[in-house]
């Protein structure tokens, strides 16, 4: 039974306690997972870096599995070309044709820009994750690839990010809409308090909401906040 559960009526900051950062819709997701007796410091919801890799072949799979991964691939693929053509390329060409006025223009042409931008650089500076086969940074992808209840096969990215006074907790997540709705959710991974943190330096920081963690192994892994509020919490607990 969570610490939520134990005392009815509970709101954050109860009792003098600091109230804990984050949605209120995702601290209510996130109480069902708490030990007895345990804080909650945080609980946000992030997506992994857009360039990590989208899937990996498992020797475990069946031999079906793997004879149609490729197609697999290529249906991901053309599904992100279709996807970077609608959202990114066609906006910014009809923005250029109503509004050529540069000033006019600016303010929405950063947006799309910096996600060119973020493509191209970091494959140049740094790439998107460190770490072997068996390090932290591969079991922190590899939970979120293969979120229960996905239908497609290890290319999920969306999760929720728990902070607490003894662990960090990733939550599966499996709609956009749920980063501000309590939902059930399903615990994909855990790592000990004292085993991660904020990586510093990261290239790109200044033009993205992207921050990474850091692994007591030397790995670390690339993430994506979902909003300015994850990111400056994030920050704030990590940092």
């Amino acid at each position: 039974m969570s610490t939520y559960q134990q005392q009815p009526g509970w709101t954050p900051g109860w009792g003098g306690a600091p109230a804990p950062l984050g949605h209120p819709s995702l601290q209510q997701t996130a109480a069902a997972h708490l030990h007895p007796g345990e804080a909650l410091l945080g609980v946000f919801a992030v997506d992994l870096d857009p360039l990590l890799p989208l899937w990996t072949v498992d020797w475990g799979q069946t031999r079906s599995d793997l004879l149609w991964a490729p197609v697999r691939f290529l249906v991901r693929c053309l599904r992100g070309l279709w996807r970077g053509i609608c959202l990114y390329f066609l906006p910014r060409w009809l923005v250029e044709i109503l509004m050529p006025d540069l000033l006019y223009r600016r303010p929405y042409g950063l947006r799309l820009e910096r996600r060119a931008y973020r493509a191209i650089r970091r494959p140049l500076h740094g790439g998107s994750w460190s770490g072997g086969e068996k390090s932290t940074a591969r079991a922190v992808w590899r939970a979120v690839r293969t979120t229960p209840g996905e239908k497609l096969r290890a290319d999920h990215d969306h999760f929720t990010l728990v902070l607490t006074d003894r662990r960090m907790l990733l939550l599966s997540r499996l709609w956009l809409y749920e980063e501000s709705k309590a939902y059930q959710a399903t615990g994909l991974l855990e790592l000990p308090r004292g085993t991660y943190g904020l990586r510093r330096d990261v290239p790109g920081s200044v033009f993205t909401r992207r921050i990474d963690l850091a692994f007591s192994d030397g790995s670390w892994i690339a993430l994506d906040a979902v909003n300015e509020d994850a990111l400056k919490g994030l920050t704030a607990l990590l940092g």
